[in-house]
C-alpha cells in the first residue's frame, strides 16, 4: 500500500508539472532608448519605433518571450552592464563598450548622420570636421554621433541640450549654428516641428555608423545572441527587414562615408 501511495504522488507531482502553461516559461527584458522614430514611448510605458518592431518581430520568430522598456540611456546601459537587463538597442559598438557587453553581428539600423544649419546660413562642408571648428555645434549630452565627430568635438565649438528638438530650437534663434543628428531623427522630429524650410539639411553627410543590439555579458546569452543574428539576417534577406522599414515610412539612405 506504502509503495502504490509512493508512486501516486509521483505521478501526481509529474502531471501538475507538465501541466505549467508555456506563458510561465522566462521572458527576456530588453531595454532601449527615447530616439524616434527608431525607439521611443508616446505613453511613458509601451516601446515603439521601427527598430523595436525589428527586435520584437525577430524575438517572435525565435519563439521567444520579450519585454522592452524605454528609459534615459545612462540608465538603459548601467542595466544590462550590471546584469539587470538582457540586451540594450540601437548601440553604437566600441571597444569600452566591449568589455560588458556581446554585441550583435548583424547590424540591426544603419545610422547616417548629417548636419543641419538655417536655410539662410550658406554653411559649406565638406566632409571635414575642422571647416566648421568656429561654429556652435549643438549636440544632445547622451548622444553618440560616431567616432569620427566624437573624436573631433575637443576642437569644436559644442553646446549641449537635453533633446534634438531643443536643439533646433536653438538653431533657428541663432544661438548655435549648426546641429549634427541621424537623417531618420531629424526628419521624424523635424516635421512635428514645422520648422521647414528655415532648417535645411547640409549635403555632405559625417559619417554612416552601423548600429547593433548588445546583450549582457552578465546575462551568458551568447547562443541567444547567435540566434538572433542568424534570424535578422534572413528578415533581411526574404524582404521582411524591408517591410517593416516600410511601414515606417523609412528608406535606407545608401551612402559612402567621406
Amino acid at each position: 500500500m506504502a509503495h502504490r501511495t509512493s508512486l501516486l504522488l509521483v505521478l501526481a507531482v509529474l502531471l501538475c508539472t507538465l501541466a505549467v502553461p508555456a506563458a510561465e516559461a522566462d521572458t527576456y527584458h530588453f531595454v532601449t532608448f527615447h530616439f524616434p522614430p527608431m525607439e521611443y514611448t508616446d505613453d511613458g510605458q509601451t516601446a515603439a519605433g521601427v527598430a523595436v518592431d525589428v527586435v520584437r518581430r525577430v524575438m517572435q520568430d525565435l519563439g521567444e518571450a520579450v519585454t522592452i522598456t524605454v528609459y534615459p540611456w545612462t540608465r538603459a546601459l548601467q542595466m544590462v552592464r550590471r546584469g539587470e537587463a538582457d540586451a540594450i538597442f540601437t548601440a553604437y559598438r566600441n571597444a569600452e563598450r566591449e568589455r560588458d557587453l556581446d554585441f550583435s553581428t548583424e547590424v540591426l539600423f544603419p545610422q547616417v548622420v548629417f548636419f543641419y544649419a538655417r536655410s539662410d546660413a550658406h554653411i559649406d562642408f565638406d566632409g571635414d570636421l575642422e571647416t566648421v571648428a568656429g561654429l556652435r555645434i549643438g549636440v544632445v549630452s547622451t548622444i553618440s554621433y560616431g567616432p569620427r565627430f566624437d573624436q573631433a568635438k575637443s576642437g569644436l565649438l559644442i553646446d549641449k541640450a537635453r533633446t534634438l528638438e531643443h536643439n533646433f530650437e536653438k538653431l533657428l534663434r541663432r544661438r548655435i549654428d549648426l546641429v549634427p543628428s541621424n537623417i531618420h531623427g531629424a526628419q521624424y522630429t523635424l516635421a512635428r516641428m514645422d520648422a521647414d524650410p528655415r532648417i535645411v539639411r547640409l549635403p555632405q553627410m559625417i559619417e554612416q555608423v552601423p548600429s547593433y543590439i548588445a546583450f549582457s555579458k552578465q546575462r551568458r546569452l551568447l547562443d541567444l545572441r547567435d540566434r538572433f543574428d542568424a534570424r535578422l539576417a534572413q528578415l533581411k534577406a526574404d524582404g521582411a527587414y524591408a517591410a517593416i522599414l516600410e511601414r515606417h515610412n523609412i528608406q535606407l539612405f545608401e551612402s559612402q562615408t567621406p
